[in-house]
């Protein structure tokens, strides 16, 4: 084992890779980052990645972190990986892809092995090992076919057990082979360490332990520190997610659908995993109705959502009652809503008002999950911790404290991410003993909001009088919307798999 006590935390994510390297206190000394190209969809519903710019963008951010390296590679300790949860590689028996990714937000995710099996015979017999996109990095970084119990591709996982089930039956549902699963370790296990050929592909040094480090939400939670009873991490990103970290013997189970579990970053622990539509909203407004935030934004070299929070300052707290039903994609508790704006009046509510609303409006429907996860592992949320593009925000911060009634910290970097993977591979590398210590140590607040009395009382009154009460409300008249725009005449010449987007250039 090394003897170094600096360590690399990947996240290799949807969008990009990004590679940190950090000291034992958690502070970043060298970054390097490279973005995905674009998704491919073929088809409504389906996304797909090229396999082979999956890894260059991995290389490429790797050796960009090691070009700026302030110290010795000897003083690499190990690295560990995160990565996007449910996108799927199948691997022939030398590791290498057989057809593109599946991302986990394909349409048929859940059940694609089975898909694949019925469409792409030929690419399931040639198939020896499926595998999240963490499994195939590992594979190319040791040689070895192994992946982390914390998020193996989607399929007949046990999430109380971290194993493979015995039933046969259970693949058979799933359209899967037991022995093309790859082998499965818990977070924190040394897969290996890094071969010759990738040290030169990726600039690492050869021999480097290769440290599981669970999925990317999980070692979010664990990069903010929030693994003690009672907080919560929320993730102010395109998604929004809340996620809460408990120790109980049986895995906990939602009672309505609000949230679903997995194994955490830390073994031992569960992961309680909560999501909605998050900045998505923000990037809506900015591109449909915020030009001139945009142009003013250029003008002044700060980002539109700076403007934006700006103008939404000079709206009070509860933005003069505007309420924002943030389900732009229904959810289990919630199958037929759909997003709604409430309370227009008067002519007083401008474009301020519908931005304080879209982040208060996430944090409303976050804390109908905060419930859930109080009302089933009988700990109600003492303090949370906010990162993600949105936690910039201090209007948001303050709405997430004073919705959510507690205190509200931002975390030293927005890298949470890849933050608890380095964390993970502090602790495979012998930097810490244990995951409590190493967290103790290499993360810590920026700044913490704390909940305003009154605005806690106004919330409440929104919260509890209105908000939760719109679906139970308005669940028939939702469902009625929902058959009127499956009618083939709205349907008929969209486009459905782009967004419609405004370009800077075109205007």
């Amino acid at each position: 084992m090394s003897t170094g006590k600096y360590v690399i935390g990947v996240d290799s994510g949807t969008q990009g890779a990004k590679v940190i390297v950090v000291d034992p206190a958690g502070n970043i000394v060298s970054e390097g980052a490279a973005a995905h190209e674009p998704m491919i969809q073929l088809s409504p519903g389906w996304a797909e990645q090229h396999p082979e710019d999956n890894w260059t963008k991995f290389c490429q951010a790797c050796q960009e972190a090691m070009a700026n390296l302030p110290v010795p590679k000897s003083e690499l300790a190990a690295i560990g990986l995160t990565g996007q949860r449910g996108t799927t590689a199948l691997l022939d028996p030398d590791g290498k892809p057989i057809r593109p990714l599946v991302v986990w937000m394909d349409t048929r995710c859940m059940y694609w092995a089975k898909w694949i099996r019925d469409n792409e015979p030929e690419s399931y017999e040639k198939t020896y090992k499926i595998s999240s996109v963490e499994g195939w990095i590992v594979k190319h970084l040791t040689g070895e076919f192994h992946d982390c119990a914390a998020y193996p591709p989607a399929g007949p996982g046990l999430v109380t057990s971290l194993t493979w089930p015995d039933d046969p039956a259970a693949y058979e549902t799933y359209g899967m082979d037991r022995e093309k699963l790859m082998d499965i370790v818990l977070p924190g296990t040394v897969y290996g360490g890094i071969t010759r050929a990738t040290a030169e592909a990726t600039g690492l040094p050869e021999g480097l332990p290769v440290v599981a480090g669970a999925g990317d939400k999980q070692c979010e939670v664990l990069g903010a520190g929030a693994i003690g009873t009672g907080e919560v991490y929320v993730s102010y990103g395109t998604l929004a997610c809340v996620n809460t970290f408990c120790y109980t013997k049986q895995a906990p189970v939602p009672k309505g659908g609000e949230y679903y579990t997995m194994g955490a970053a830390v073994p031992g622990g569960w992961n309680l995993e909560a999501s909605l539509r998050g900045h998505l909203m923000v990037s809506w407004l900015r591109d449909e109705f915020a030009y001139d935030a945009v142009l003013e934004a250029q003008k002044r070299g700060v980002s539109p959502e700076q403007i934006l929070n700006e103008g939404a300052a000079k709206v009070p707290p509860g933005a003069e009652a505007l309420v924002l039903f943030p389900y732009w994609d229904a959810r289990t508790a919630a199958p037929e809503a759909s997003g709604l704006i409430l309370g227009f009046y008067d002519g007083v509510h401008k474009r301020a008002h519908i931005f304080r609303a879209i982040l208060e409006g996430i944090a409303y429907g976050l804390r109908t999950h905060l419930d859930a996860f109080a009302r089933d592992t009988g700990r109600p949320v003492q303090e949370a911790t906010a990162g993600g593009g949105g936690s910039k925000s201090d209007i948001s911060m303050q709405a997430t404290a004073d919705i959510f009634g507690v205190p509200c910290k931002r975390p030293h970097t927005p890298e949470t991410c890849a933050l608890g993977a380095a964390i993970s591979g502090a602790v495979g590398g012998g930097v810490y003993s244990s995951f409590e210590e190493a967290t103790k140590h290499m993360t810590r607040s920026e700044r913490v909001f704390e909940p305003i009395p009154e605005n806690v009382e106004l919330y409440n009154a929104i919260y509890e009088g209105v908000f939760i009460e719109i679906y139970p409300a308005l669940e028939k008249v939702f469902k009625r919307l929902n058959e009127i725009r499956a009618l083939p005449m709205f349907r008929e010449g969209a486009d459905w798999g782009k967004a419609d987007k405004r370009h800077l250039e075109e205007q």
